[in-house]
């Protein structure tokens, strides 16, 4: 199963990790696995590219675990409205395969 952790301070988004395997088909044939990548790595290139002032950390290993973790450095609305919509995206797989990805929202006081 593909674990998305969402970690908001005050609705701002900060952290997104991403783990694990959707398992829904073999390798090379997860619908599931390949909606949720594209999702998760197209909105995170999309904030890099279209959002100068945004700085943030990636932190991924694509072996077995295939675990992925976005930190927000320093926050835009640019960044938020693509984050944003990166969940809305997720949730929606999650509404249609929810035996194969489970979101977990959950709202932190960090400083």
């Amino acid at each position: 199963m593909i674990k998305v952790e969402i970690v908001k301070e005050v609705e701002v988004i900060k952290q997104v990790t991403v783990d694990g395997h959707a398992d829904y088909a073999e390798h090379g044939s997860d619908i599931v696995c390949a909606g949720v990548s594209a999702v998760v790595f197209g909105l995170i290139n999309a904030v890099d590219e279209l959002d100068e002032d945004v700085q943030f950390d990636i932190s991924a290993n694509e072996d077995v675990t295939g675990h992925l973790t976005y930190r927000s450095l320093k926050s835009t609305d640019k960044e938020q409205l693509l984050l944003n919509a990166m969940l809305v995206a997720l949730k929606t797989i999650e509404e249609n395969y929810s035996d194969y990805i489970t979101i977990e929202v959950r709202e932190v006081k960090l400083t």
